[in-house]
């Protein structure tokens, strides 16, 4: 596990590029402490921040080829390097050390460009080619790993995070707020746009090549969401259970301490079952617990621990500790991402690792389970939607029914009321248009809010507001054909998965430089689930059906009857407690908005309206302290000194 860099720009000497890759691995140091190293040619530089994992005295990198002249940095694991290795060397090929990443060069020989059809892996990697002089960047099949470039006046940068980047070329950060539209409505920003306006993340199964001047993108892979209705459930269960198994077997691999995050919910309870079944032991997990019943599932990961004797520790988050260091966090957590990101589950997954460091340096995890085995509430409602849009009368389901609901909910004590308000939402949704059904039930911000929150000029300028409210690949999956619930859950691979929850794990993991691998998200695995129908998966109103049946002998009843919870914060009764002067004094009139963005009033009146119970606007309060934190930390950097300096002056000037 490390954090890479790399610069292609002819003007720079050989030492010039060390020093620019120095520069750009310096501010990822947390990426990988354990060690670093630098590769150049003229005009050309690769680098590396190292998080020692397999091969902890030998896996130095930059790792050469036998002659020398192909050179490689990775960050991530191949975990089938084993069999990689013995394959290449049974074809000639001599290995200096006993690193997973070696595998990589002489992949490469071997195959040229084909290599990456081998690696089972996660990884965000750089090959430079001295030989042919052409530089090759590639991401994972399904995105596990971070990989960022920008051309700017003849150069080309890239790096596991933006900071490297924006070190490197500071003059990059220009902000692109046409992106706000994207993040009001779903928390993030789609691949491959950042809010950086000249700064692009690598697509997901894709590699780049740097050749005769130019840089082109290559896709290397495709998940393909096509349903076989001839298999039976039988079949279906036999190849989960040994695919998930040897997923899970191969992740164990490992020089350094290793164990679990465990939320209690099935597919972290999973991969402890399988890491379990493998024999090793004592298997230490790891999980948050909240001061408020209605969020806090460490009663279940507790469960599952002692099930399988694992060595469990846990962290409990309340109101009271987050009083003092919540801005601080925030803060931090933004600083690691590099822009807006309205996820607040960030927050304990930054505690769970922190907590998960001081005991292993390697963590699994379950993330992937839930889009590809339909565990999401949003797909169990597409389907009732169906059903309601059939059965119930427009006027009545899109307007009658929503209002009785709302009118109870105003009576509702307590909890109540936002169960009522919730239903009364879902009544509405159902009632839409399908794709309209699909925006509503995913967006933090509805358009019309959005309206009124920016500043009215800004509004005409931002994306993604219209009819077709998502980048046009993920718009045509969801106009498509076949199933819906596949459909849905290709469009959430491509999207939530890859541009939320990677980016959340990734980021916060690394924080603390600590490694997660997530055996759910095995492609061999991804490519299953995509072929499973949605009976598969959903049965009545219960998802994960198959997965459910593969545990059936594993799990304790309790963890099988599970529903999904989420790894959500109760920030709803935080922001109404003793966190609620923070929220006004960070992102009311006198805070850190930008008043030429946001509507001071508008916000003024959604803290009012929080605190005062008559909505829950904490998901949406949320965004807005996360985008200030980030404002803030932007308006820092850019007001600097050396953005000044920079414009307009080559690389080597300001980094030598």
């Amino acid at each position: 596990m490390c954090g890479i860099v790399g610069v292609i720009d002819p003007r720079l000497t050989q030492p010039q590029a060390i020093a620019v890759t120095q520069l750009m691995a310096d501010r990822i140091v947390h990426r990988g402490p354990d060690d670093q190293g630098h590769f150049a040619l003229p005009g050309y530089g690769i680098g590396m921040r190292r998080l020692s994992i397999i091969d902890l005295s030998g896996g130095h990198q930059p790792i050469s080829n036998e002659t020398n002249d192909i050179h490689v940095v990775c960050n991530g694991e191949i975990y089938n390097y084993v069999e990689l290795r013995s394959a290449l060397q049974a074809r000639g090929h001599v290995f200096r050390t006993g690193s997973d990443t070696e595998v990589i060069v002489h992949l490469y020989e071997e195959y040229g460009d084909g290599f990456l059809q081998h690696l089972r892996g996660m990884f965000g990697l750089a090959i430079l080619d001295g030989k042919r002089q052409r530089v090759l960047v590639a991401r994972d099949r399904l995105g596990k790993k971070p990989l960022f470039y920008a051309e700017h006046q003849g150069r080309l940068v890239f790096g596991s995070e933006m900071k490297s980047l924006l070190a490197a070329v500071p003059e990059l950060a220009e902000p692109d707020y046409s992106t706000l539209g994207e993040y009001l409505q779903f928390g993030f920003i789609h691949q491959p746009r950042t809010i950086y306006r000249h700064i692009r993340r690598l697509p997901a199964a894709h590699y780049g090549v740097f050749e005769h001047g130019r840089f082109s993108l290559v896709p290397y892979w495709e998940l393909k969401f096509e349903p076989q209705l001839h298999v039976s459930e039988a079949e279906w269960i036999e190849q989960l259970e040994s695919t998930l198994a040897e997923s899970v077997r191969i992740r164990l691999r490992s020089d350094v301490p290793l164990g679990v995050f465990l939320s209690g919910g099935l597919d972290s309870s999973a991969v402890v079952a399988f890491a379990d079944q493998t024999g090793l032991r004592p298997l230490k997990t790891f999980t948050i617990g909240f001061d408020r019943p209605e969020w806090d599932e460490s009663a279940d990961a507790e469960a599952v621990a002692r099930h399988f004797g694992t060595e469990h520790t846990m962290l409990r988050l309340s109101e009271a500790t987050m009083r003092d260091n919540l801005d601080d966090t925030l803060l931090k957590i933004i600083s690691y991402i590099d822009e807006p990101f309205g996820d607040a589950s960030a927050l304990p997954t930054y505690h769970v690792s922190e907590l998960a460091r001081q005991h292993v340096t390697v963590v699994l995890s379950g993330d992937g389970g839930d889009e590809l085995f339909a565990g999401y509430s949003t797909y169990r409602g597409m389907l009732f939607a169906q059903r309601y849009r059939k059965l119930v009368p427009h006027w009545m389901g899109r307007y009658v029914l929503p209002s009785l609901m709302n009118g109870m909910a105003r009576v509702a004590p307590g909890s109540l009321r936002y169960r009522g308000q919730r239903i009364a939402k879902v009544l509405r949704d159902s009632s839409l248009p399908p794709l309209e059904t699909y925006r509503d039930k995913c967006s933090i911000w509805q358009v019309s809010e959005i309206r009124s929150l920016l500043n009215p000029e800004l509004f005409q300028n931002v994306d993604y507001l219209g009819e077709q409210y998502l980048p046009t690949e993920l718009w045509s999956i969801m106009q498509g054909s076949g199933e819906m619930v596949a459909r849905l859950t290709e469009v959430d691979v491509r999207s939530y998965m890859l541009d939320d929850i990677l980016v959340k794990v990734d980021r916060m993991s690394m924080a603390h430089s600590l490694e997660v691998r997530s055996p759910l998200l095995d492609y061999r695995v991804a490519e299953l689930a995509a072929r499973m129908p949605t009976s598969m998966k959903i049965r009545g109103s219960v998802g994960k059906h198959v997965l459910r049946q593969v545990l059936r002998s594993k799990l304790p009843p309790r963890s099988l009857r599970k529903g999904k919870q989420g790894f959500s914060v109760p920030l709803r009764d935080w922001f109404r407690g003793s966190l609620s002067g923070w929220v006004r004094d960070t992102i009311g009139r006198n805070g850190y908005l930008p008043s030429d963005i946001f509507s001071a009033t508008y916000v003024e009146r959604l803290m009012n309206e929080h605190q005062q119970g008559v909505a829950d606007h904490s998901p949406k309060l949320w965004l807005l302290l996360a985008f200030a934190a980030w404002h803030r930390q932007y308006q820092v950097g850019s007001n600097h000194s050396s953005v000044v300096a920079a414009r307009n002056t080559p690389i080597v000037e300001s980094c030598v």
